[in-house]
């Protein structure tokens, strides 16, 4: 579990400690507003290598390298113990613990000068450097004439392993089998396997015939046996055309010996062939979203494996954004080896339309589905100024949403009671309309609201309207108030003002027995009356402050809203 995350003097952030208690492999939305530091938290992953932080001059605090940056991590490893591991600018131990990697945007501005005096811009795409140095081009060296002078007088029933080492998704899974294939060699497995060599070559006959034999006689012994029995097992779970399970075996026993003849070799092959494949991967997956006229592929440039974007005219912004994501999302999975990871997505989901939101987070469940198959751990933190509670843009099953601007401000107990018990059949109706929407008749609820356990007097609809204004008056005079009532009082007064200006009886009736105060004002406005945009656009504070959701930050999204000035400045205007 990522426990705590701390930052000091990087970019804009002078000191933040972020309590967080995110659980591995699952997607964690961290939410902030503009301005609130969500660029430097990525920027402070971003700097650190293997030694130390390494950052640039303006992304220093204050752009002063007198301000000695600091990062600070506190998680329980998978053991169950506590862990607490710091990166400054001479020293990390985050790196010997944890790999980090941050996708951002990739688009850049670039300004084009002129000798006339006059200079122009434009979008510049970054190229994405997937593979920093591309492998040697290394061959696995089978010959299948050794293996048949291996085998001995029957080694006509071996299959030849080029299938096998032509499989890049095999050999993709073989290379994650290293000690299987190492301990396969060792004396007392080596002894039973040429025990059941030797028996083999003893029999006659044609090579369908002795394959049957094995079938008959000695394939449940090479099942029994350790380490054989896992790279058989492996190569069973590929379509290589073979018409025996034996022939996995047998295929099984070729590449133990391949391996253990030269293990570096064998594994400087995977390497190289694990290349292949996810180059293969990725260009297949990039030609599934690039629609554009441009062909944009990986390519092996200066002994780098890159992508080159068009210039950002030429591409869409849709289609830009979703394939640079992938593009570093390649990357980030072949930079994140260690067991523990942690994976920062600086605010890119943002500005994703839906079919390719849709398809990033796809992308990002399989990726951690990968590291949890494979008994890893990943952390992907994505840093949003969009709430989900708000915009439906995030649809991952497993998502959990951190408030990072969390905020000290606290709601009145009897007012969070009040809503917990709104739907309660003794109360409902008419707190409903009359008591969190604006009516001008009053109720008496007293004896109900004593039973709930709640402030008899707010019973009352006139007590608990002034209750709720006090705590505008504390909002406006910049004192300490409760964020629920200050909605509250604003949804009231928003609907108030509308009631107030329709003129017949019949029409203000309407008006009361319309739901939501949304269609009140739309209600009011088929009727002439006009109500200020703000009023429709503060419904984003106010219909949410009406509700409580257990398990959950009710507070802090509403409170960093009512904080913005703007917002303030709008709210005094109603009240004005």
């Amino acid at each position: 579990m990522l426990k705590v995350i701390k930052i000091e003097n990087i970019k804009g952030i002078r000191e933040k400690k972020f309590e967080l208690e995110i659980s591995p492999n699952k997607p964690s939305l961290l939410v902030a507003p503009n301005g609130f530091g969500k660029s430097s938290i990525a920027t402070a992953f971003n700097s650190m290598n293997g030694n130390r932080i390494v950052l640039k001059e303006d992304d220093y605090y204050l752009e002063s390298d007198s301000n000695l940056p600091k990062i600070t991590i506190e998680y329980t490893k998978m053991d169950g113990t506590n862990s607490l591991l710091e990166a400054t600018s001479t020293s990390n131990t985050i790196s010997n613990a944890i790999d980090c990697f941050v996708i951002n945007n990739q688009t850049k501005p670039k300004g084009i000068g002129s000798q006339y005096g006059r200079a122009s811009a434009t979008l510049e795409i970054k190229d994405v450097v997937l593979v920093d140095k591309i492998p040697t081009n290394t061959s696995f060296g089978y010959s299948y004439r050794n293996s048949c002078d291996r085998f001995g007088f029957n080694s006509k029933v071996l299959p030849n392993l080029n299938m096998i080492l032509s499989n890049l998704k095999l050999i993709s899974c073989l290379s994650e089998n290293y000690i299987a294939l190492e301990r396969a060699e060792g004396d007392r497995i080596k002894g039973k396997i040429n025990l059941i060599i030797e028996e083999i070559n003893l029999q006659q006959g044609a090579a369908d015939i002795l394959i049957g034999w094995i079938l008959t006689n000695k394939l449940e012994n090479l099942r029994q046996i350790e380490y054989l029995n896992t790279i058989g097992n492996l190569i069973s779970d590929f379509d290589l055309g073979y018409d025996s399970d034996v022939k996995n075996y047998l295929a099984a026993i070729q590449l133990i010996w391949l391996f253990n003849q030269n293990p570096v070799n064998f594994k400087n092959a995977c390497i190289y062939s694990n290349y292949k494949f996810d180059k293969e991967q990725f260009d297949l997956t990039l030609s599934t979203f690039n629609c554009t006229w441009k062909n944009i592929r990986s390519s092996e440039n200066g002994g780098k494996l890159l992508v080159k974007f068009p210039k950002a005219i030429h591409i869409s912004n849709g289609q830009r954004d979703i394939l640079t994501f992938i593009s570093m999302l390649f990357r980030a999975k072949r930079s994140l080896k260690k067991p523990v990871n942690i994976l920062v997505i600086d605010e890119v989901f943002d500005y994703l339309d839906d079919a390719n939101l849709t398809a990033a987070q796809y992308y990002i469940t399989s990726l951690i589905k990968d590291f949890a198959d494979n008994d890893k751990q990943i952390y992907p933190l994505i840093l949003t100024h969009l709430n989900p509670s708000y915009f439906k843009n995030f649809a991952f099953s497993k998502q959990k949403v951190y408030y990072l601007d969390k905020t000290t401000i606290e709601v009145s107990p009897n007012l969070i009671k009040l809503l917990r018990s709104r739907k309660n059949p003794t109360i409902e109706d008419d707190v409903s309309k009359l008591l969190l929407h604006f009516h001008p008749n009053s109720i008496n609820k007293r004896a109900e609201f004593r039973a709930l356990a709640i402030p008899e007097l707010w019973g009352e609809s006139n007590n608990f309207v002034e209750h709720l204004n006090s705590e505008i008056l504390k909002y406006l005079n910049n004192d300490t108030y409760d964020p629920f009532a200050v909605c509250g009082a604003l949804r009231i007064k928003i609907e108030e003002i509308a009631f107030n200006k329709i003129q017949s009886e019949e029409a203000q009736n309407a008006f009361l027995e319309t739901h939501t105060t949304r269609k009140k004002l739309e209600k009011a406005e088929e009727m002439g009356v006009m109500s200020p945009e703000s009023h429709f656009l503060l419904g984003i504070i106010y219909n949410e402050g009406m509700h409580w959701k257990d398990n959950q930050d009710n507070v802090s999204p509403i409170a960093s809203k009512l904080e913005n000035l703007v917002i303030k400045k709008i709210i005094g205007d109603v009240f004005n």
